[in-house]
């Protein structure tokens, strides 16, 4: 009777592809997780399957990544802020793993809270969006010690079902990474 897959290990890998800035081969991804070769190569395959994960070869390496969407890749990000421009959801590990972040680092904090006082023109512009109902876009150039770049973001007004402004919904493009 065949095995019953593990919801953990399943995680385990997807996680691990989605924080890696590199596709990686089976043997990297078992040795980084301590997951036997066959078993990854198992996992993978379903993942793929499913359409979660993308395989590319190049030359004899078989190099696997997370299926790229525009809001799972290295460039690019997803936000949703309440009306006190707090973040309540992010989205785009790869793109928020470049810099040193994962999509809790901002979880109920505004940008400058977690980042300084340097990033408070990046929360002015949500809450201008936030108070006139109309988009604004956001120019910044950041840097921490795991990385650093430029980020467009560009904040849209949440309207609920009443017709009222929720909040933003933002999206980021990292334009430059050194």
């Amino acid at each position: 009777m065949a095995k019953e897959l593990d919801p953990l290990t399943e995680k385990s890998i997807t996680t691990y592809l989605g924080t890696s800035l590199e596709p990686q081969t089976i043997t990297e991804i078992s040795r980084s997780l301590d997951i036997g070769r066959n078993t990854v190569a198992k996992y993978l395959e379903l993942l793929r399957y499913q359409g979660l994960v993308e395989q590319r070869i190049v030359g004899q390496a078989k190099l696997w990544s997370l299926t790229h969407t525009p809001f799972n890749s290295d460039k690019y990000g997803f936000s949703i802020r309440n009306l006190e421009g707090k973040h309540l959801y992010s989205y785009g590990a790869k793109s928020l793993s470049q810099f040193g972040f994962s999509e809790d680092t901002f979880q109920g904090k505004t940008t400058s809270e977690v980042l300084g006082d340097n990033y408070k023109d990046v929360d002015e512009m949500a809450l201008q969006t936030i108070k006139t109902g109309e988009p604004t876009v956001c120019k910044k150039r950041y840097e921490t010690d795991s990385g650093q770049g430029e980020v467009i973001q560009y904040f849209f007004p949440n309207i609920g079902s009443d017709g009222e402004v929720q909040g933003t919904i933002g999206f980021a493009m990292v334009s430059k990474i050194e």
